[in-house]
């Protein structure tokens, strides 16, 4: 796209809350690449963080600000002086089964990010990083699921709060209970307070691909990386569900941010479903000398979920980037292994 059809004019500043980690990385990466600036926030200080964008990018284009927590409104208020857009990507992911503590905080912290950029009127548009898990997490094998715009995850809404969750020590659930609470109070909050800014959510899948610096851990990509070395935790944890490249990600983010023709919209980023048997035998075909790889389940399953607004997001990267559509699994998974 040229200048004069983004949402916000280039050169501008923009907040990465999150901008440490394996998606808020790669999003700081793509409106860099595009010629803002960003100003990224970070739990604790994070000089690496500012060496990797400053050496690619000069040393105006990237500043850290330390926010421990989102509880305080007038904090956020002032780290937000200057800007022209948010992208809120930060989130409890402690995998604590305290559905007060994780859904509540994570509920108050986007609504506070809400409120602070309320009180801006340099602030033109904010991004929320939601999640698949706000829609669904899908049951294997089950035929007849669809996924449009309006959809919902009330299952894991309902595990948390009934205490079946937590019976059951499933902090997965409360994790997607989270994602989905917080998207959803984000909408509520929009509608009855009318921002001066324009909204919009992305909702990433199993995200994978580069990892940018080694004091990542690259979270779900990280779990892939460790089946190269033989380790399982993969298995425990992954239900077949689709994938994304995480560039692809962060692109649907900068669209959500800079296109003027999207407002008040939720973003799928769901390239295509994959289980363990796929994810390994395309590791395998990548290094086929590796003979730590585990063999996949003796019989895996397959997420036969119907993502109707996937199609949407693939013409948008096309039409904003020229891309030819989602990232393949085989390219992602090279590029998130290839300093291994």
């Amino acid at each position: 796209m040229t200048d004069n059809v983004y949402s916000l004019p280039r050169g501008s500043r923009i907040l990465v809350t999150g901008a440490n980690g394996y998606i808020g990385s790669q999003i700081t990466q793509s409106l860099l690449e595009l010629g803002f600036k960003v100003r990224g926030s970070v739990r604790a200080p994070k000089p690496w963080l500012d060496e990797l964008f400053h050496r690619q990018f000069g040393p105006d284009s990237f500043e850290t600000v330390i926010v421990p927590g989102l509880e305080n409104v007038d904090t956020l208020v002032e780290i937000m002086h200057g800007l022209s857009g948010v992208i809120h990507v930060a989130s409890d992911v402690s995998f604590d089964i305290n559905p007060d503590k994780v859904i509540g905080g994570v509920v108050r912290g986007t609504q506070n990010i809400l409120n602070a950029a309320s009180r801006h009127q340099s602030i033109q548009k904010v991004v929320l990083t939601s999640s698949s898990t706000a829609a669904l997490v899908p049951v294997p094998d089950q035929e007849g699921v669809q996924v449009d715009e309006h959809t919902w995850n009330e299952t894991s809404v309902k595990a948390a709060w009934d205490g079946s969750a937590v019976a059951d020590g499933n902090a997965y659930t409360i994790l997607a209970a989270s994602k989905t609470q917080g998207e959803r109070a984000a909408w509520d909050w929009i509608r009855e307070n009318k921002p001066g800014y324009e909204f919009n959510a992305v909702l990433p899948n199993f995200t994978t691909g580069r990892i940018l610096h080694t004091e990542m851990r690259g979270s779900t990509m990280g779990l892939v990386r460790s089946l190269l070395k033989g380790d399982k935790a993969l298995f425990g944890l992954y239900t077949p569900q689709y994938f994304v490249d995480v560039r692809d990600t962060a692109r649907l983010h900068t669209i959500a941010l800079l296109d003027p023709a999207i407002v008040s919209q939720r973003l799928f980023a769901f390239a295509g479903p994959r289980n363990l048997t796929e994810i390994i035998s395309t590791l395998r075909k990548l290094r086929p000398a590796n003979t730590l790889i585990p063999d996949p389940p003796a019989n895996d399953s397959h997420d036969l979920t119907e993502v109707l607004p996937s199609s949407k997001s693939e013409k948008l990267l096309e039409e904003f980037y020229g891309q030819k559509g989602w990232t393949s699994f085989e390219e992602s998974l090279a590029a998130g292994i290839e300093d291994m």
